[in-house]
C-alpha cells in the first residue's frame, strides 16, 4: 500500500508551500545568457516566468539534467541535485520525469537562538566521561562543520594546527562567489560554539577543557551568513563539497534541521540524498534530530545518519530534553542517541551576532551557555572522532553502529539507545548491523518522497507564477557545472587547486524564511 499523503495533509502541505514562496520571493526577471557556461542552457523564455529551484535526481543519473527552457545554474554531481531557473510548467514536467526525484524551491532558513535566564553551565567532557576531553583525543580525525564559520579563540585557533579553512558558500545565493582561500571566520557564533564542543582546549590557562575531542582537527565549511541565514542551495554546496573530499574527512556535523517538506510523513529529499551520498563517499553525518518534541527534523530523518537527540545531564537523573526531536521514520527509530545538550558550556567570542544579544548564555568563568540539538550533535560528533582516532578505517556504518552500542540506557521515550559514552576497545569490532538501520521500510520512504503524487501536486497547485516576487531577484547566476574533486589531499590539507573564479554570482532575496533553522534551543538557562 502506497504511503501518499491524505487529502488534508495535502492541502496543509499546499497551504505551507504557498506561505513560503510568498516569503521567500521568486525568479521573475529576463534570463541572461552564458555562452559556453557548463552545464547551462538557456532560451528566449519570458522572465516572468522563471523560477528558481533545487532538483535531485537518482542514483547513477548524470548531471546536468536538462530542463527545457531554463538554465542548470549549478551542479552538485558529488550528491545527485542541481539548482535550475526555469519556467513553472518546465518544472511540472521535470518532476514527472523518471530520472528525478523530487524539486523544491530554494528555500532559506536561519541559524535561531532564545532567551534564557541564570543558571549552573555543563562541561560536554565531565558529562560523557570515559576520557573525553583529554590530549591526544581525536588526532588524527577531520571534522567537517557546516555552519556559521570559525573564528580564532584562545580554546581552538588556527595557530593551534587543528583548524583547516575548507570552502565559504555562504555568499552564494546573495550573489557572491564561493571562497576556498583565506580565514573563514564567524560573525554569528554558532560554529564557533559548537566547534568548541567538538575539539576545543582551554579558553583560560587555569579554565577547564571544554571540547570531547581535543586533538581533532576541524574543517570548516561555512554555510551561513553572519545573521545565522542560509538557503538550501548553500547547504547543499557545502555537503558536495564535503562529498568531494571524502577521503581527507571522517565526520561531518550538520546541526541544520528544517520542517521536512513531505510531512506529516517522511520521505527523501535533497538534504537526506545528500546524507546518504556523503555516507556512501565515506564520511559519517551526524545530524541532529531538531527542537521539534514528537518529530524528527530533516535531515536527520535520514535512516543512514547518526540522528541526536539532547539529553539533560543537569541533575543526578539525566532525561531527555523537552525539546528533543524523536519519532519513528519509515521502520526506524530515531534519534539514534542522545547527548548532553542542555545548559552547556562552550566558547562564544566577544564580537558575534549571538554574544551581543544574548547577554544571559554569558556565565562568570568567561565560558557561554548554550541549549539544543546542535549542542548534542556537537557532542557526539567529538565522540565519533574519538572512535575514529583509533579506528581510521572503520566505515561509517561501523562508527554509527559502535556509538549506538557505547550508549547507556537511560529507557526513556525519545532516547534512542541512550546518552552517548566514549566507545571502548571493543568498539572495533562493532558489527555493522547494529546500526539500527534494519528496519528500514524503502517502499514507505520512496512512496513518500517527492516524485510520487507529494510535489507534482505540490507544483502544480501551489507554485505558480503570480506568487513570487520580481523586486527579489537579480538577473546573475553560477557558472560552474562541479567542483572539482583533484585538490584538498590529506597530507597537504591545500584548497589551492579549487577554483574560487569558477564560481559566479547567484541572487536571493534579502527576506529570509525563519520557520526552517539549525538546531540551538536556546542561550543560558533555556
Amino acid at each position: 500500500m502506497r504511503n501518499h499523503l491524505t487529502a488534508p495533509a495535502a492541502r496543509e502541505s499546499a497551504r505551507r508551500a504557498v506561505a513560503v514562496a510568498a516569503v521567500l520571493g521568486a525568479a521573475a526577471f529576463a534570463m541572461p545568457t552564458h555562452s559556453g557556461s557548463a552545464g547551462s542552457t538557456s532560451t528566449s523564455t519570458t522572465g516572468s516566468d522563471l523560477v528558481r529551484a533545487v532538483v535531485s535526481v537518482r542514483p547513477g543519473v548524470s548531471l546536468p539534467l536538462h530542463v527545457r527552457g531554463g538554465q542548470v545554474l549549478q551542479s552538485f554531481s558529488h550528491i545527485g541535485s542541481e539548482v535550475v531557473r526555469a519556467p513553472m510548467s518546465a518544472l511540472t514536467e521535470l518532476a514527472r520525469d523518471v530520472r528525478v526525484t523530487g524539486v523544491s524551491p530554494d528555500r532559506a532558513g536561519r541559524v535561531t537562538g532564545y532567551s534564557t535566564a541564570t543558571g549552573s553551565g555543563v562541561l560536554a567532557p565531565v558529562a560523557v566521561g570515559g576520557g573525553a576531553g583529554r590530549k591526544g583525543v581525536g588526532y588524527h580525525v577531520n571534522v567537517a562543520l557546516l555552519d556559521t564559520g570559525l573564528t580564532d579563540t584562545p580554546a581552538l585557533n588556527r595557530a593551534s594546527g587543528r583548524i583547516t579553512d575548507g570552502v565559504d558558500v555562504s555568499r552564494l545565493a546573495k550573489g557572491g562567489e564561493a571562497r576556498t582561500s583565506g580565514k573563514f571566520t564567524d560573525g554569528y557564533g554558532h560554529g564557533t560554539f559548537l566547534a568548541t564542543l567538538i575539539a576545543g582546549r582551554r579558553e583560560t590557562k587555569d579554565g577547564p577543557v571544554v571540547g570531547i575531542a581535543p586533538s581533532a582537527r576541524i574543517v570548516v565549511v561555512k554555510v551561513a551568513d553572519d545573521r545565522g541565514r542560509t538557503t538550501l542551495s548553500q547547504v547543499l554546496a557545502g555537503m558536495d563539497w564535503v562529498a568531494a573530499h571524502a577521503k581527507a574527512i571522517q565526520v561531518v556535523n550538520l546541526a541544520l534541521s528544517v520542517d521536512r517538506p513531505t510531512a506529516p510523513a517522511y520521505g527523501a529529499d535533497p538534504l537526506t540524498a545528500a546524507v546518504e551520498h556523503v555516507r556512501a563517499e565515506g564520511v559519517l553525518a551526524v545530524v541532529a534530530a531538531g527542537n521539534k518534541a514528537k518529530e524528527v527534523g530533516d535531515p536527520g530523518m535520514d535512516p543512514q545518519s547518526l540522528t541526536v537527540g539532547a539529553a539533560d545531564t543537569t541533575s543526578r537523573h539525566v532525561s531527555v530534553a523537552s525539546f528533543s526531536g524523536r519519532g519513528t521514520v519509515a521502520g526506524v527509530v530515531k534519534p539514534d542517541v542522545v547527548a548532553p545538550g542542555v545548559h552547556m558550556l562552550g566558547v562564544m567570542p566577544t564580537g558575534t551576532y549571538i554574544y551581543r544579544k544574548h547577554p544571559e548564555g554569558r556565565t562568570s568563568g568567561g565560558l557561554f551557555k548554550g541549549s539544543g540539538t546542535s549542542e548534542a550533535t556537537a557532542v557526539a560528533s567529538g565522540v565519533a572522532a574519538a572512535y575514529f582516532s583509533h579506528n581510521l578505517h572503520a566505515t561509517p556504518k561501523q562508527a554509527k553502529a559502535a556509538v549506538r552500542d557505547a550508549a547507556r540506557a537511560i529507557h526513556k521515550a525519545g532516547a534512542g539507545q541512550g546518552l552517548v559514552q566514549m566507545v571502548g576497545s571493543d568498539g572495533a569490532n562493532a558489527p555493522e548491523s547494529d546500526a539500527g538501520e534494519s528496519r528500514f521500510n524503502a517502499r514507505a520512504w520512496n512512496d513518500n518522497a517527492w516524485q510520487d503524487g507529494n510535489w507534482v501536486d505540490w507544483l502544480a497547485s501551489s507554485w505558480s507564477a503570480s506568487s513570487w516576487s520580481a523586486s527579489s531577484w537579480s538577473a546573475s547566476s553560477w557558472s560552474a557545472s562541479s567542483w572539482s574533486a583533484s585538490s584538498w589531499s590529506a597530507s597537504s590539507w591545500s584548497a589551492s587547486s579549487w577554483s574560487a573564479s569558477s564560481w559566479s554570482a547567484s541572487s536571493w532575496s534579502a527576506s529570509s524564511w525563519s520557520a526552517s533553522s539549525w538546531s540551538t534551543y536556546g542561550w543560558g538557562n533555556r
